[in-house]
C-alpha cells in the first residue's frame, strides 16, 4: 500500500508494522501512512515523497507469538526483494537528480523483519529506524548488511510488546551501535511515529 508513487519519489519511506497488524486491519495503517505523508509533503499531490505500508508477511498476533522468529524469517526475503525492486524502478523512472533516498521504519516486531532481511539478504537502504523494537536479530548494527545508517528508539516507549532478550539485544543498548533517538512529548492515538517526528524528518531527508 503506497501513498504517492514510489517510482517517481525522491524520498521513499517504507513502514513495517509489527504485532497484531495485517490485511484485516488496514484502515489504521493507511491513516498512519497518510499522516506521515502529510507531515512531509507540500501538498496532496506532492510526488517528491512516498510512504509505503509494507505488510507482506504474517504478523504475530500477540507478544507470546512474537517469541517465534519464523514470522520475521518468512517476511525477510520478501522485504529484501521488495526493496531491490524499489531501487530498480527508481533508477528507471525516477524524476530526481539521483537515486531515491529510501528509509525503512520497522515498528516493534516489524523491526525484527527488517533486521533479518538486512542480516541474511542485505538491504540497500539509506537509513533503518528500529522504532520501539525489542531486537533486530543481530548483536550489533554492523550485522545489518547494506544499510546506510541505523537508528533506534526505546522499546519501552511505543513498543508493540515483543519480548526482550529473545531475538538479540535491544537496538537502543549502548553496545549495539545504533544512533538512539529520544521521544518528544507529542502523542496521537497509537501512532508510534508521532513522538519522533522531528528526528524522522531529518532522517528521511538525509539532513542528519
Amino acid at each position: 500500500m503506497s501513498r504517492s508513487n514510489p517510482d517517481h519519489a525522491r524520498y521513499v519511506v517504507v513502514v513495517i508494522p509489527g504485532i497484531g497488524t495485517g490485511p484485516l486491519g488496514l484502515e489504521p495503517l493507511l491513516q498512519r501512512a497518510e499522516f506521515l505523508y502529510r507531515e512531509f509533503a507540500s501538498g496532496p499531490d506532492d510526488q517528491a515523497y512516498s510512504v509505503i505500508t509494507w505488510v507482506d508477511y504474517r504478523t504475530p498476533s500477540s507478544p507470546k507469538d512474537a517469541r517465534d522468529p519464523s514470522f520475521a524469517q518468512q517476511g525477510a526475503a520478501s522485504l529484501a526483494s521488495f526493496v531491490a525492486g524499489l531501487r530498480v524502478t527508481s533508477e528507471l523512472y525516477g524524476r530526481g537528480p539521483g537515486p531515491a533516498r529510501i528509509t525503512i521504519v520497522g515498528h516493534g516486531y516489524g523491526g525484527l523483519v527488517a533486521g533479518f532481511a538486512a542480516r541474511d539478504h542485505g538491504l540497500d537502504v539509506d537509513a533503518l529506524v528500529l522504532l520501539g523494537c525489542a531486537s533486530a536479530g543481530t548483536g550489533t548494527a554492523s550485522g545489518l548488511r547494506g544499510v546506510g545508517r541505523v537508528y533506534a528508539t526505546s522499546p519501552d516507549v511505543n513498543g508493540d510488546g515483543t519480548p526482550y532478550d529473545v531475538h538479540g539485544p535491544r537496538p537502543d543498548s549502548p553496545g549495539f551501535g545504533a544512533t538512539v533517538l529520544q521521544p518528544g512529548p507529542l502523542s496521537y492515538g497509537d501512532d508510534p511515529t508521532v513522538r519522533y517526528l522531528p528526528s524522522l524528518r531529518k532522517i528521511i531527508l538525509g539532513t542528519v
